[in-house]
This record gives C-alpha cells, sequence and structure tokens, in this order.
C-alpha cells in the first residue's frame, strides 16, 4: 500500500498553448500544445516521481469523460491514482504562454457538482482504502463551489487522529477551516495569507504570533512561498529565508506544486530543513525551464540548488 495520500479535491485536465508572440486582446495560434493530468494533486504526483518517489497515490475526485481522460493520462505518464468517481464533469484549465517570456494567461472552470450524498460516499471511499496503510496525508489544492470545506476538515481530522502527518497547500476558505486542525505543515503563498488571515510577510511580528498559535494547535512547519522573492520557513525554533540568485523564466505554472514536491521529498528523505528549504526552492525555480506543470529536469535541480541563498 502507498505510505503517501495526495488528495485533490478539483482535479483538471490541463491544456497549455505555447505561442510565439502572445496577444492579449487578439487570437493566438499555438506553436505547440502541452495536454497534462492537471490539478495540485497531480503536479504534485508528477513532481514527487521526478525526485524518485512512487511510494503514494493520487486520490479525491473525478467525473465523466474529462475525468477519464485525466484518468487515462495519469496511468500513461505512471502517476498511481485511485479517484472516487462522481456523476459531473471534471474540469478544464485553459493556458496560454509566449515562449520567450514565459508571459501568459491561465482560465480555469469551476469544477463539477458534488452531491451531499457523492461526498459522503468519497469520505468512506478514502477513509476505509487508507486510513490504516499511509504515513502522511497532503491536501493538494482546492475544491469544487459545492464541496463544503468543514468536509475536508472532517476527512484531514480522521487522519490526524490516526496519527497521520498532515500537509496542506490550499486557500481561501478551506484553508482558514483546515490550518485549525494544527497540521504538521501549511504551505502557503504571500498573497493566500494577506487573503485568508490579513497578515503582509513584512510584519514579522505579527507573522512570528500567527506561527505561535498555529504551532499550539501542533503545526511545526509554516512556508511560505513568495514567486521570484523566494521562500520562508518557520520552524518551531528557526525562521529561514531562501533567496532566488537569478530568475530563469516568468513561466510558473506549477512551482508551487514543484516545491512542495522537494519539500515532501526532503521531509521522507531525512533532510535538515534548511536542505529541504533549498531543495523546494530548487524544484520551484527548475520548473520554470519547461512549460507544462512540474514538467522539471533532475539536473536543473542539482544546478539550482548550489545558487539558493539561504539565511536564518
Amino acid at each position: 500500500m502507498a505510505d503517501t495520500l495526495i488528495l485533490n479535491f478539483n482535479p483538471a485536465l490541463d491544456r497549455t498553448a505555447v505561442v510565439e508572440r502572445y496577444n492579449p486582446y487578439g487570437v493566438n495560434k499555438a506553436k505547440r500544445l502541452v495536454v497534462l493530468p492537471g490539478g495540485k494533486g497531480a503536479n504534485l504526483g508528477r513532481a514527487l516521481k521526478t525526485l524518485g518517489y512512487s511510494n503514494f497515490v493520487c486520490s479525491g475526485i473525478l467525473g465523466g469523460v474529462i475525468g477519464n481522460i485525466v484518468k487515462r493520462l495519469l496511468d500513461r505518464e505512471g502517476i498511481p491514482n485511485d479517484y472516487f468517481w462522481i456523476e459531473d464533469e471534471t474540469r478544464i484549465a485553459y493556458a496560454t504562454y509566449e515562449e520567450s517570456s514565459g508571459m501568459g494567461t491561465i482560465t480555469n472552470e469551476k469544477g463539477p457538482v458534488v452531491t451531499e450524498e457523492e461526498l459522503e460516499r468519497c469520505i468512506r471511499f478514502i477513509k476505509d482504502r487508507y486510513l490504516a496503510s499511509v504515513r502522511r496525508v497532503i491536501l493538494s489544492g482546492g475544491a469544487p463551489p459545492s464541496l463544503i470545506p468543514e468536509k475536508i476538515k472532517e476527512l484531514l481530522n480522521i487522519f490526524k487522529v490516526a496519527d497521520k502527518e498532515i500537509f496542506i497547500d490550499t486557500s481561501g476558505e478551506i484553508l482558514k477551516v483546515c490550518a485549525g486542525l494544527g497540521p504538521f505543515c501549511i504551505k502557503i503563498n504571500e498573497d493566500e495569507l494577506k487573503d485568508a488571515f490579513g497578515i503582509s510577510i513584512e510584519d514579522r511580528k505579527s507573522l512570528r504570533e500567527f506561527y505561535t498559535n498555529l504551532s499550539k494547535l501542533g503545526t511545526n512547519w509554516l512556508i511560505i512561498t513568495r514567486g521570484e522573492k523566494g521562500a520562508i520557513l518557520l520552524s518551531r525554533d528557526r525562521l529561514i529565508i531562501g533567496k532566488n540568485k537569478k530568475i530563469y523564466s516568468h513561466y510558473a505554472i506549477g512551482s508551487g506544486d514543484a516545491f512542495l514536491g522537494g519539500v515532501i521529498y526532503g521531509r521522507i528523505s531525512g533532510l535538515d530543513i534548511v536542505e529541504i528549504l533549498r531543495l523546494g526552492m530548487a524544484c520551484g525555480a527548475a520548473n520554470t525551464l519547461e512549460f507544462g506543470a512540474c514538467v522539471f529536469k533532475l539536473e536543473d535541480v542539482e544546478r539550482i540548488k548550489k545558487e539558493i541563498i539561504i539565511e536564518s
């Protein structure tokens, strides 16, 4: 059985058109099309597989014709998956990016309608299959509007009570609700931190107080990503700042997921938190060099790791 369970309740079929020159006000003709099974959970699975770890399973919700396409693409990539199936259609995410600059746009569909009965069966499905076997659970991404955040918290709490490590990488109301569980790790970007909790990354006193309150609930790590400006990791006794020595590309689809892949792989491998942050940042930066979420090369990760600046 899998050691790690990745939960994504709103996966997608990702279609990225690469154009020679991006025109935001007119027609864009695709020079190349990248089609991948997407959503943050599938992206995270792709990152972990690239790093050499495959003892995981991606689960959550799939449905309809698009869901079947996502499932087929996951199987083709060799990404372990075991989804609960619903009647409505899995969403599509569209992106158009300029080849030379990485500048472009993304359009995300909301996602399917999940009935109350389907949600209850989904929770039982996940609990019955994985509660006894997995060591860690990662909530990766959001959920369709019809899915109640408290239900996700309820499911995660079942795993936390069973002494599983919980990682959270989500946003909005789900983030606010699930942060109250005191998960082992919360990974959040600085915009989400401000939107969900009203805290600016520059206000270090409020940031420390926020982390202290989380730590009382059981949270060990609070990781804040800042895009091109790097990342911050707060633990019980340290605050570590990582900075990028250079910017490789402005293309950023999946960089946060690649970052989390590096963090989780580092945790599983027993690395020190400094090296965990370094690896996460290197994966996020390497992701910007290839089109497609969490499509990156190990040699780029190793090269970029040497260029990451760490300050305590």
